[in-house]
């Protein structure tokens, strides 16, 4: 079995997790990017990683954010760039936690029960 990128895990579960506060009510979790790679494949990759010490960095450009995925296998490949668009572009939200309008509220709900 592949193993699953780490911000996978920050997708499903981001109670567990801190995120960027915007300050203005908007918060950021991981800002996705997409990538074409060889034979017209793509890979999607977060903007915003973990750090080893727990805290999120935002890198400030793709290519070292792109550079830092495929050193660490944080990505996602897709058959095509177009699907890898699609995934970077709000895609991965779609079924999970990210999808809420009131994410700042769950998170923040769910981290003063603990």
């Amino acid at each position: 079995m592949a193993n699953v990128p780490e911000f996978i895990d920050r997708i499903m579960n981001p109670q567990n997790y801190p995120y960027i506060d915007r300050g203005n009510g908007q918060i950021s979790t991981h800002m996705m990017a997409h990538s074409g790679i060889d034979e017209g494949r793509g890979i999607a990759y977060p903007m915003i990683v973990m750090l080893p010490t727990g805290e999120l960095y935002e890198f400030k450009d793709m290519k070292t954010a792109f550079d830092h995925a495929i050193r660490t296998g944080n990505f996602k490949e897709f058959d095509t760039e177009d699907e890898a668009a699609k995934y970077a572009e709000g895609g991965y939200k779609k079924g999970t936690p990210l999808e809420s309008k009131k994410l700042k509220e769950f998170i923040d709900s769910y981290n003063l029960g603990k």
